[in-house]
């Protein structure tokens, strides 16, 4: 109870004391200044052909037509349209390069050369994508650098769902030795026959 009080009390202290703290300062204000009359202690008004020589300056930047810049200064000649033209024929409608039928931005699969620099190993090519992404974190809870490439394969001509591959891949790998002998670990611990190929964006 006697803290309620206590409480009650502070409160209302706190309320009356801001209340005090705005109040009291314009007791002691001045009268407010007239600036229609306001001058300063040794000026004198502005002689007329000063006035008209500032009202000159002043309008004059105003009176100036702004300089409007040329198309060709703001937006120069560049090859985006181009590129964009050259990009819409190498990528179909389902966003497949047309080339090699890889998903647009995954890693592309080739067949390995002997001047392949960058390589992967091709551990297995699935139709099912929650299968691929399975078989890929297997391979990555086995400390594995593995990835998937979605794939387009034309099976009787047109496109669909059914003909995507997904490619489930360990890479990159910058040694043909390396490889080989990564493919031929898989592909006893797998029971899978994995194959080594060149890998590039």
């Amino acid at each position: 109870m006697t803290n309620e009080r206590f409480r009650l009390r502070f409160t209302t202290a706190l309320v009356v004391f801001s209340l005090l703290l705005i109040t009291v300062p314009t007791l002691f204000d001045g009268p407010s200044v007239d600036y229609q009359t306001f001058a300063i202690n040794g000026s004198a008004p502005l002689r007329e052909e000063r006035v008209q020589k500032l009202r000159q300056q002043l309008s004059a930047p105003l009176q100036k037509t702004p300089a409007v810049p040329s198309y060709e200064e703001v937006a120069p000649a560049s090859d985006v349209i181009d590129r964009v033209r050259r990009l819409n024929a190498e990528v179909d409608e389902d966003g497949f390069n047309t080339e090699n039928g890889t998903r647009f931005g995954e890693p592309v699969l080739r067949p390995v050369r002997k001047s392949s620099r960058v390589l992967a190993v091709l551990v297995n090519e699935l139709r099912d994508s929650k299968a691929a992404l399975t078989l890929r974190d297997q391979l990555r809870n086995d400390g594995y650098e593995a990835f998937t490439s979605v794939a387009k394969r034309k099976v009787g001509g047109e496109n669909s769902v059914e003909n995507l591959v997904h490619r489930v891949a360990i890479g990159p790998l910058l040694s043909h030795t390396e490889a080989r002998e990564m493919r031929d670990v898989l592909s006893v611990a797998m029971n899978l026959e994995p194959r080594v190929v060149e890998m590039s964006q």
